[in-house]
């Protein structure tokens, strides 16, 4: 199984230095608010493709403003064999990126990185998804999205060019038809695939979601998306020109606002309870967490289904706003994910049901309680 065998921070957050073994695959991070539980997950998250669990800009990593700030961390891989993984910057560091090694080397492929490690997080910012605007869900639906999907990532950063550049020649070249219909074209071919991937992606989602614990509501994602309505329907090929001919009609519009206005950067999912049909949005907050962690541990078992191996569970407070009965089939469930699972709290008393089967780690001020 993949399993983290030692993590090593440096000025990173507020830990000045860390190395830290785990003893067991499951650990419980106990500890005051601003002890550095968070930091100590993101850091991992930070191992995967992407911006991590927080998303933070660079400059934000390193302890009190420090310009270089390195994570480090050695995994037991699927195969069996032991790999080394760290990111990180320096002051000679391109100030927009940052490096990535594995076993020592830099790689430019971060799909190179994704091989060895994949995880699948849950914060309490994500008890506000259904709350904030639509921006927050696509993001959050993407990443799930890219977990199983990875040239997903590739496929959103061309469609976002594509769609810069568009809106920019509106400003200030509009007379330019061919140059805009050359990048319509390159919006409408990237959107058809990122749509066919969230499509898919959700569809899948449900499926797993039915053969979760029954303590946990059956998660079910709609998309609101016209691109995916259309997709129902039609072929991929025929989408795209029906979507290239909706762009062609909208520069008007989008020269006066600034900005496109159709694409799947519009688009949005709700997510319901599959037997009653509630949906998240006017449910307590109790039955959000409970739809939003059946949906988590039903990502988790289709990443396990798509890499054949699970993946690393990172989970910040997710005990939260659970009555007693979905605490204990949470913990329980959790257990038997054969990887590392990493749970936090403020209180190692909610945690208990796991006592002979964790490892409990106390933090105060980025340093380990002895």
């Amino acid at each position: 199984m993949p399993r983290l065998l030692k993590l090593t921070l440096t000025h990173f957050r507020n830990y000045e230095r860390l190395v830290w073994e785990p003893e067991n695959s499951l650990v419980v991070l106990t500890g005051e608010n601003g002890s550095g539980k968070t930091n100590l997950l993101e850091a991992i998250s930070l191992l995967t493709p992407g911006r991590g669990l927080r998303r933070a800009a660079l400059p934000l990593l390193g302890q009190n403003g420090a310009a270089e700030w390195g994570i480090s961390a050695r995994i037991s891989s699927p195969d069996g064999d032991v790999v080394d993984l760290a990111t990180g910057v320096t002051p000679e560091t391109d100030s927009g990126r940052r490096i990535v090694l594995l076993n020592g080397k830099t790689i430019r492929n971060r799909d190179a990185a994704d091989n060895n490690l994949s995880a699948v997080w849950i914060t309490p910012q994500m008890d506000r998804l259904f709350s904030e605007n639509a921006s927050g869900r696509r993001r959050f639906l993407d990443r799930l999205v890219m977990a199983v999907t990875p040239n997903h990532a590739k496929q959103l950063m061309a469609y976002d060019r594509a769609m810069a550049q568009r809106n920019k020649l509106l400003q200030t070249r509009y007379s330019e038809q061919s140059w805009l219909a050359g990048l319509e074209a390159l919006m409408a071919r990237h959107a058809v695939a990122i749509a066919a991937a969230r499509a898919d992606l959700a569809q899948q989602l449900c499926t797993f979601a039915q053969n979760e614990s029954g303590h946990f509501p059956i998660a079910n994602i709609r998309l609101e998306c016209s691109i995916t309505r259309e997709l129902e329907n039609h072929p991929a090929l025929w989408v795209e020109d029906w979507l290239k001919e909706q762009f062609a009609l909208s520069r008007p519009v989008d020269k006066e606002r600034g900005r496109s206005t159709i694409g799947t950067h519009k688009s949005d999912f709700a997510l319901s309870d599959f037997t009653t049909g509630q949906s998240a949005s006017i449910a307590s907050t109790g039955q959000q967490k409970s739809m939003l962690l059946g949906l988590i541990l039903a990502h988790a078992r289709l990443v396990t289904d798509h890499r054949g191996t699970p993946p690393i569970l990172l989970l910040d407070e997710p005990l939260v706003h659970l009555d007693g009965t979905r605490r204990t089939a949470f913990l329980e469930t959790v257990r038997t994910f054969d990887t590392s699972v990493i749970l936090t709290g403020t209180d190692a008393t909610p945690f208990g049901f796991l006592r002979n089967n964790a490892q409990f780690i106390g933090l105060k001020n980025g340093d380990f309680l002895r």
